[in-house]
């Protein structure tokens, strides 16, 4: 059955569905939208898709017309479908009615590209619109009980919602194009469906590993606690009582000032900085256990809380254009931050029956540095196949490529990353372990070798204090504020620095994301986890070697679409575990 009203037409019947379908075929954009009976398609199902034009939108009542197949050649191909959010949107057509919806246009990301890392507090499709178009969306509805009878109200926010999208794609295509970002947008809209497929498929964390492991930790806290005190003299007339736990309150800033007063070290402030040019064991002692701390806190403690008793996985939420640089973001939990030892990753694995394909760009950042910088020594030790940090260190050092030690190697690698990251002489002296002076001599050295690499960064950092804005080379486009405090000259400058380079590592990754889903389709396998320049898929055991190399060719074409000068590199492992 169909009602009709002057908003809307109400479909309820699958037979409907087919008529639709007819009158949306000439269409060249849709504004689509769902309501839904809870956040994750885990949980709920989808009650309403709502589907509008400019000349009349449709409500169609899943839980009555079940069956979406005489929509699946609209929602696949077609028109273009224009939402808010369309990863929550796909991961519910997707998961429920086999749907995936494409081409795509996400007013959410199209704002959020736009504003170019100078967020706005809210991206909501409420306060979007009253940005964009000057339009107030009545959201009285949203959290409203989208499972029983449906109330005109609800139908009416239903439509709102639908019909908006199609003034927002309007007003942000021309802004897209106004501010030639045409290109970027198309990424993000394209990598939408990997990212929510990630997110449905989840990934295996070994409880019985973890939670060993907490124990372990907590004992290595426990110890490095009592060491720490060790450090500093009881209080006059006070006796040691036993069973009373520690006499310091070691997350307390006042609390660790005073006791490191009493060594006779006055800290400016209990940061890891200031701590790491504290010449004192007690120093280090306190950076163990926060490290320690930080492990049990953020990581042992919280994580099995994640894992969905439906599928036995952990679910995060990738967060797409969050972050200046272009960089996915990743809560609850963050599974791109987990601990690098090998006893964290190992206890994230594969089913019975699978394994994990971890894929890694081998040094991306500084490979878009070479290509950037046109620094011929920089470019020639990546197309010669050269390992970089050796031959900085030789170069700095000045011993030959066969006698850089181990120490020399990952200092030149440091620095090689610091200075791509604007840290200055005190910053890189306290990484190092040296003194300020030694700090700023190195990095004279390493400019005298490298001499366009400075020359492209005191650039990059001028032109951005300058033109306030900055462009990867894909177009991705970073604003500054108008009115930086004197005070944040600095910060805004190694920021400078450092966007062109992370920004352009960020759109290699996306477009690896969009390459990647397009190899591995109709095959066992699935993307599970994306950290920056790495990718984890997992697959069943037998078809190991064949998306090893169809992963290893997507991240590699990705590469080379944005990179002209310097050869791209991917390394492969393959294991149970996720560890290399």
């Amino acid at each position: 059955m169909e009602e009709r009203t002057q908003d809307y037409r109400f479909v309820t019947t699958a037979e409907d569905l087919a008529g639709v379908a007819k009158t949306l075929q000439g269409a060249e954009v849709i504004g689509l939208d769902l309501e839904t009976t809870a956040l994750s398609p885990r949980d709920g199902r989808v009650r309403l898709l709502q589907l509008a034009t400019l000349e009349e939108t449709f409500i169609v009542d899943v839980f009555e017309a079940v069956d979406l197949s005489p929509l699946t050649e609209i929602l696949e191909g077609g028109p273009v479908k224009v939402g808010h959010n369309l990863k929550f949107d796909h991961q519910f057509l997707d998961a429920l009615h086999s749907v995936s919806l494409s081409p795509l246009f996400d007013t959410m990301l199209a704002a959020q590209v736009i504003d170019g890392g100078n967020y706005a507090a809210s991206y909501s499709l409420e306060s979007v619109a009253e940005r964009y178009v000057d339009e107030s969306l009545d959201k009285s509805e949203q959290r409203s009980d989208w499972s029983g009878k449906l109330s005109e109200a609800q139908l009416a926010y239903a439509a709102q919602d639908a019909r908006v999208l199609l003034s927002l794609h309007e007003r942000l295509a021309a802004s897209l194009e106004e501010e030639e970002l045409e290109r970027i947008s198309r990424i993000e809209f394209e990598a939408i469906p990997t990212i929510a497929r990630m997110e449905l498929a989840g990934i295996k964390l070994d409880v019985a590993r973890w939670k060993e492991l907490e124990v372990t930790v907590r004992e290595r806290r426990d110890r490095a606690a009592e060491r720490l005190e060790s450090f500093f003299p009881p209080p006059e007339g006070v006796l040691p009582l036993e069973g009373l736990g520690p006499r310091l309150n070691l997350n307390s800033p006042k609390q660790i000032t005073d006791a490191f007063r009493t060594l006779g070290i006055d800290l400016s402030d209990t940061k890891v900085w200031t701590l790491l040019k504290v010449d004192h064991p007690a120093a280090k002692a306190l950076l163990e256990y926060r490290e320690l701390q930080k492990k049990l806190g953020t990581y042992l403690e919280t994580y099995p809380g994640f894992i969905s008793p439906k599928t036995g996985r952990i679910h995060a939420n990738f967060l797409q254009c969050r972050v200046p640089t272009g960089r996915l973001a990743c809560t609850a939990p963050n599974i791109q931050q987990i601990p690098h030892e090998d006893e964290f990753r190992r206890c994230f694995v594969a089913e019975d029956g699978n394994t994990l394909v971890i894929a890694d760009y081998s040094q991306i950042e500084l490979r878009i540095l070479a290509e950037v910088s046109e620094d011929p020594a920089f470019v020639g030790a990546f197309q010669r196949g050269v390992d970089l940090h050796s031959l900085t260190a030789a170069t700095m050092y000045n011993v030959s490529m066969d006698e850089v030690t181990k120490v020399q190697r990952t200092a030149a690698k440091r620095i090689n990353f610091g200075l791509m990251y604007g840290r200055g002489a005190r910053s890189l002296s306290a990484q190092l372990g040296t003194d300020e002076e030694r700090g700023r001599q190195l990095i004279d050295e390493y400019f005298a070798n490298y001499p366009k690499v400075q020359r492209f960064l005191q650039r990059t950092a001028n032109r951005a204090m300058r033109d306030r804005t900055l462009r990867t080379l894909a177009g991705r486009l970073r604003k500054f504020g108008n009115d930086p405090v004197a005070d944040d000259r600095g910060a805004m400058r190694r920021e400078a620095m450092n966007f062109p380079i992370q920004g352009a590592a960020s759109d290699i990754a996306k477009l690896a994301l969009i390459y990647v889903r397009e190899e591995l389709e109709g095959l066992d396998a699935r993307l599970i986890n994306s950290i920056h320049d790495e990718f984890v898929v997992e697959c069943a055991d037998e078809r190991a070697g064949e998306v090893s190399e169809k992963t290893r060719a997507a991240m590699v074409r990705a590469g080379e679409e944005i990179l002209e000068k310097v050869p791209v590199e991917v390394e492969v492992e393959v294991s149970r575990e996720w560890r290399k």
